[in-house]
């Protein structure tokens, strides 16, 4: 049921960025069962540089932010009007995030009970496709002043809330709000139908934005929950604020289990390229380091771009990188901690000692003054994490995912850390064959690595022959 005491709070920023951008105005009015109580309202110096694009939208100017209070000077007021009351606001995690992040700032933990009115909106009106502030003020033919302004956009929220409580009974306001409190805080843009046919399973999830483009693509588990985790935590994260601003629909993909999950993220990001992925975002080339030994009989390594990685090289490579800057960096770095000679390294080029050596840092395997057996030992060392582990079997194996007896599996064939290709059995054992490049694949490389080393999968994985591979593959291949 509708609460009986609500603070209507709207907030005006110097930006988008959650964690870094600052309060510069708030405006709250409080309400006791429908009746206005008191209202405030205050400029806030944030204490950093105002852009001019924030100044045009909001009309707020620069000199009377010089001369208003610090977030500090004000907290206590802000906190006394809002104690007790339900935190109300149009698009609310964006203003409750603010808020809770500038009292976060100053130690203080801040977390209200809070309903958003543009939901609220969606839910009493549902044939209406725009529920913003604009669009209750030209529908409901509010008055506002002066839009972008806290106290003004607060305003049109209380006017709002009256207009629904003339047109609507109690009965109805009540299980609307009980409706909009039991669901998480979804993005604005998001129907609630949306979280209606979110499957419980394992598989990956799609968050599109206007006109179709990919925001963010995640695998998970549990994709309900996962999904709701994004909406429950957009008032931390300053990228998770950006995607909950933007996500119109969303798609979801379950799979047989966590691998194919795994790999169907990876697939996918590759594929779509969405805007907020980054690790798995797709390489036109790879870097590589290879090892070699120099003259000396002192292990080093050797940097090339390359477009992939032959399956014959694989115990070669002594690191996978980005970047040729990248590559460098770890180099740099291995080389300071394990005192590597960076002229063996080809960091220098140089016909004398390296500079490492002058500092003393150096043991003189430029020069030949080190035991190589000493010096190598410290190489492998270095590279233990970095380098491509050698394949852990003696051939192929396969691995078979399945959620229960009942429901469809789906068995992966591996060789050389190399996915070949996959089969889905539904329940009616019709077989689908999914085709795979066989190439190495470093983010697929990644993924079996660890999931091999886990015990629980263990039982999972079948070794089996090239011939019985080659067999059986040929065979569900043809048989499609």
């Amino acid at each position: 049921m509708l609460p009986e005491k609500i603070a209507f709070v709207d907030i005006e920023t110097t930006g988008l960025r959650l964690k870094f951008d600052r309060v510069i105005e708030i405006g709250i009015i409080r309400i006791v069962n429908n009746k206005l109580i008191n209202t405030y309202h205050t400029l806030i110096n944030p204490q950093e540089y105002l852009r001019p694009d924030i100044q045009n939208i909001t009309g707020i100017s620069r000199e009377e932010l010089e001369n208003a209070p610090t977030f500090r000077q004000v907290k206590d007021e802000i906190l006394e009007m809002l104690q007790d009351y339900v935190f109300a606001s149009h698009n609310v995690r964006f203003d409750y995030g603010f808020l809770k992040n500038e009292l976060k700032r100053l130690n203080v933990s801040f977390s209200p009970q809070h309903f958003c009115t543009i939901k609220l909106s969606q839910y009493l009106y549902p044939s209406y496709k725009h529920h913003n502030l604009d669009s209750l003020i030209e529908r409901f033919k509010i008055i506002c002043k002066r839009r972008h302004r806290a106290f003004d956009d607060a305003k049109v929220l209380w006017e709002f809330f009256q207009m629904i409580n003339k047109n609507f009974s109690k009965e109805t306001l009540d299980n609307a709000f009980s409706a909009i409190m039991k669901r998480p805080s979804l993005p604005i843009k998001l129907p609630f139908r949306e979280l209606d046919k979110l499957p419980q399973s394992f598989g990956v999830y799609i968050f599109y934005g206007s006109s179709g483009i990919p925001l963010y693509i995640g695998k998970s588990i549990n994709i309900r929950q996962r999904i709701l985790s994004h909406f429950s935590r957009d008032h931390a994260s300053s990228i998770e604020m950006k995607i909950s601003q933007q996500i119109e629909s969303i798609k979801t993909i379950t799979t047989c289990g966590e691998l194919g999950a795994l790999f169907k993220e990876a697939q996918l990001i590759k594929q779509l390229l969405p805007l907020y992925n980054r690790k798995l975002r797709i390489r036109k080339n790879l870097v590589v380091l290879k090892s070699k030994d120099n003259l000396n009989r002192y292990k080093t390594v050797s940097l090339e771009i390359v477009e992939n990685i032959n399956d014959i090289d694989i115990e070669t490579i002594y690191g996978v990188y980005k970047s040729v800057k990248q590559a460098k960096n770890f180099l740099t770095y291995i080389s300071d901690k394990y005192s590597l000679c960076k002229k063996i390294l080809n960091l220098e080029n140089t016909t004398t000692a390296c500079f490492s050596y002058r500092l003393g840092r150096c043991n003189g395997a430029c020069l030949g003054e080190e035991n190589p057996l000493a010096y190598n030992s410290r190489f492998i060392m270095a590279f233990s994490q970095a380098k491509i582990k050698k394949w852990p079997f003696s051939g192929p194996i396969l691995i078979e995912e399945s959620n229960s007896p009942e429901d469809k599996k789906e068995t992966f064939f591996i060789d050389k850390w190399c996915v070949i290709g996959s089969i889905i059995t539904d329940e009616l054992e019709v077989e689908k064959f999914i085709e795979y490049s066989s190439k190495f694949d470093v983010d697929h490389y990644e993924i079996l690595k660890r999931y091999i080393k886990s015990a629980k999968n263990k039982n999972k994985i079948k070794q089996i022959t090239k011939r019985k591979l080659s067999e059986y593959l040929n065979y569900s291949s043809n048989s499609l």
